[in-house]
């Protein structure tokens, strides 16, 4: 048997690392949802213990100010009521010359400021790492510790972790800049929070040729796991919407038709659009219009593989029987409509308790994939990217999804 040289051996670098850890914890810290103070707080904790020092500070600018936001080694009072202007203290030099600043005596130093309180002067070696996002300072990271000054390989690791920190407060801002309170239809009680997942329209369906063999798998999959949750339903028009769901994959014309499109990168959009033109060119009954808006929604979940994620809240322009169904299967969390939510797809979410809220205006000017949401099937209303104030009212007042 050939042996591998020792130089080869594959080491996989389990948890214990100290070093290791506490980086992919101030990596999994920055897109944290929760109150932004408890999270810089946390990520303080993580670089004093990676650093070495005895304490870690974060300043965020605000309004010309930079204010401390989060910490580890100073009294907690000291957390949103500590400020300096940029450009006074060493801090404050930090964000005014952009770069990184270390003194082995920061007392010393022309440019310091005593803060009173804070009991600094028990920390006087000082390194300052200004955290940049696009071309201008969002805050500067403090370091401090009693005795031996930083080295430069020291500050060199500081400003390489201060990116996490950067990334958390640059999500932070983006999070206010699209904080909102949307009303709705309510038809589904329950209050959940989670991360969007927008289910296509038929214009989006132009992407690589899909695997359809696979994804009518899927598909067939997700009808009977909805059949096993809804097998308890009393309401004809849940039976009878799974029933639609069944024929749909069965019928032979409409898989002969999807087969022959889709080799092509437009073929389901086509596919769905010929089916949503017949009833109005053949002047068909209106329950053929709803058949064909099914058959729409049938083409864009084949064409999505990975977007509808079980937890996440599916927000759509209009949802009908065949989107709830599949929203039943894969667990999501909630549904939420621009527009409206059909009669068949309610009845599908009463019985599986997923709350619903339709008639949101604005809803995509607001929501992209992946922002926090919180939906209110109670009120009916939708919160982008809500404050933690809204987040505990909501679990204190109904149960909540995390």
């Amino acid at each position: 048997m050939t042996r591998l040289p020792l130089s080869s051996v594959v080491h996989v670098h389990h948890r214990g690392d100290r070093g290791v850890d506490g980086i992919m914890r101030l990596i999994e810290l920055a897109s944290h949802d929760g109150p932004f103070e408890a999270t810089l707080n946390a990520m303080c904790d993580e670089l004093a213990a990676i650093i070495g020092a005895d304490v870690a500070s974060v300043y965020v600018g605000e309004d010309d100010r930079l204010v401390m936001r989060g910490n580890h080694g100073f009294p907690a009072s000291a957390v949103g009521t500590t400020t300096l202007a940029v450009g006074e203290g060493i801090t404050g030099l930090v964000a005014e010359c952009m770069r990184p600043v270390s003194a082995a005596h920061a007392a010393a130093e022309l440019a310091y400021k005593h803060i009173p309180g804070l009991g600094e002067e028990r920390f006087p070696v000082f390194a300052g790492i200004p955290l940049i996002g696009g071309g201008a300072v969002l805050g500067v990271l403090v370091l401090q510790r009693s005795e031996r000054p930083f080295a430069t390989d020291e500050v060199t690791l500081a400003t390489a972790l201060g990116a996490p920190v950067t990334l958390a407060i640059e999500r932070r801002r983006a999070a206010a800049i699209r904080t909102a309170r949307l009303p709705g239809f309510a038809h589904v009680g329950g209050a959940v929070l989670g991360r969007a997942a927008v289910v296509a329209t038929t214009t989006a369906l132009a992407g690589a040729p899909v695997e359809l063999e696979r994804a009518i798998a899927r598909l067939r999959d997700d009808l009977g796991r909805a059949m096993r949750r809804l097998r308890d339903a009393t309401v004809p028009a849940v039976g009878a919407a799974l029933d639609r769901f069944a024929l749909a994959l069965c019928d032979q014309r409409l898989r002969e038709r999807l087969i022959a499109a889709a080799g092509h990168p437009s073929g389901l959009r086509s596919v769905a659009k010929d089916y949503a033109r017949t009833p109005y060119r053949l002047g068909a009954a209106p329950e053929a219009a709803d058949g064909a808006t099914e058959i729409e929604e049938l083409c864009v979940l084949l064409g999505d593989a990975r977007t509808l994620k079980p937890g996440a809240i599916w927000i759509a322009d209009r949802i009908g029987a065949f989107v709830a169904i599949a929203a039943v299967a894969r667990g999501a969390a909630a549904l939420v409509a621009g527009d409206a939510v059909s009669p068949a797809a309610i009845a599908i979410a009463r019985e599986a308790n997923l709350p619903t809220v339709s008639d949101v205006p604005g809803l995509f000017s607001w929501a992209r994939p992946d922002d926090l949401l919180a939906v209110d099937g109670d009120a009916g209303c939708v919160l982008i990217h809500p404050a933690p104030t809204d987040i505990e009212r909501l679990r204190r007042a109904a149960r909540m999804v995390p």
